[in-house]
């Protein structure tokens, strides 16, 4: 139990660095860059850069942790599985519901729903900037790094340790959900609209996790949502 509480503890610590650092790289650029076209490019370019070292730093710890175990996570190909059933949110036993129906359909609701949200923000800013097609492949690698950086952060440390450990799944999923959304007040989308989504979103990606093994879904649906909130914060800022 001490090693159990010793690893929970330090993950705990571990995240918390993490979103102080988040915060900090947001308004405060380690290094500057010049070479893409707007300011906004140049300062997405450089906190991605940052937080990736930094996130590769805690695969690094959590692989100590687990005896490296938690690297067999990380799989990409590990796509399908069985759903445990949540009859609140239509998942039930009867419904014999794998991880191949379920990630595609929920990639789809939630990235809808975010999607909605970041349009009436982008259209109570009432300043659209034209997206190139050079802008958007940037926008895809920037929401590629930043997707995985806060998979590792907030999903990836807490489902390592639990599967480490034989513990409850309901524990990292808890900790995701709560730490997750927590963080989104202060972030895009914000406010109680935010905290909610990325709740939800945090114990989703966390449950998927568990249930198949491997991170592909917890990724992809993550990057999606970079995607469309990447692409709206552009159209908006210099």
């Amino acid at each position: 139990m001490k090693k159990v509480a010793a690893n929970l503890i330090l993950t705990l610590v571990v995240v918390g660095l993490m979103i102080f650092a988040i915060f900090y790289l947001m308004e405060n650029s380690l290094f500057e860059l010049t070479a893409l076209s707007t300011y906004y490019l140049n300062k997405v370019a450089s906190y991605q850069i940052t937080t990736l070292i930094l996130a590769f730093l805690i695969v690094l710890v959590t692989a100590f942790q687990t005896e490296f175990k938690s690297i067999s996570l990380f799989s990409l190909c590990k796509i399908d599985g069985d759903v445990v059933p949540e009859p609140w949110m239509g998942l039930t036993k009867n419904n014999k519901d794998s991880w191949k129906k379920v990630g595609f359909l929920f990639t789809i609701t939630i990235s809808i729903v975010t999607a909605i949200i970041m349009y009436f923000q982008v259209l109570k800013s009432g300043v659209i900037q034209t997206l190139t097609i050079g802008v958007f492949v940037l926008i895809l690698l920037f929401a590629l790094i930043n997707s995985f950086v806060e998979e590792v952060t907030f999903r990836h440390t807490f489902a390592s340790i639990v599967e480490y450990h034989n513990l409850n799944p309901n524990i990292s999923k808890a900790l995701s959900a709560v730490i997750f959304g927590a963080v989104h007040y202060f972030g895009v989308p914000r406010g109680v609209a935010g905290v909610l989504l990325a709740a939800f979103l945090g114990w989703f990606l966390s449950k998927s996790i568990h249930e198949t093994k491997g991170f592909f879904w917890a990724w992809l649906i993550h990057f999606m949502q970079d995607v469309i909130i990447m692409t709206s914060l552009y159209l908006i800022l210099k």
